[in-house]
């Protein structure tokens, strides 16, 4: 599994436009064979960033997206940064729910663990 994360920084003058050519990116990408999600989020605070991310279930799937047509839509968005954008492609080998939440807090705490383990030495 392949998760896109974009997270640029337009200038307040072009916020809106940024937001409308990516919000025309969602439906196509998430449309796509492979797609399981495309957001888009907007954050508050000093930096009012723009946060796009996808995530995709086979790596070709999410390689041939980047060369798409659709995908220039999204590097246009890139060019009305007014700093350099970050972009981070994490590839996940295993991913887990609620069954990790329930199963960790079956388990005692790790400094507990410790402590019973030094207990039980004495």
């Amino acid at each position: 599994m392949v998760v896109s994360t974009l997270r640029l920084f337009p200038p307040r003058e072009q916020r809106r436009h940024v937001l409308s050519v990516l919000r025309s990116v969602l439906g196509p990408t998430q449309a796509q064979p492979h797609c399981r999600s495309c957001h888009l989020f907007e954050e508050d605070g000093y930096d009012e960033a723009i946060l796009f991310m996808e995530q995709w279930d086979e790596d070709e799937a999410f390689f041939n997206h980047v060369r798409s047509e659709l995908y220039n839509r999204v590097l246009a968005a890139v060019e009305l940064s007014r700093i350099q954008p970050e972009f981070k492609f994490l590839f996940v080998k295993e991913m887990r729910g609620m069954e990790l939440i329930e199963a960790t807090r079956r388990q005692p705490p790790a400094e507990n663990i410790a402590t019973e383990a030094r207990n039980h030495e004495r």
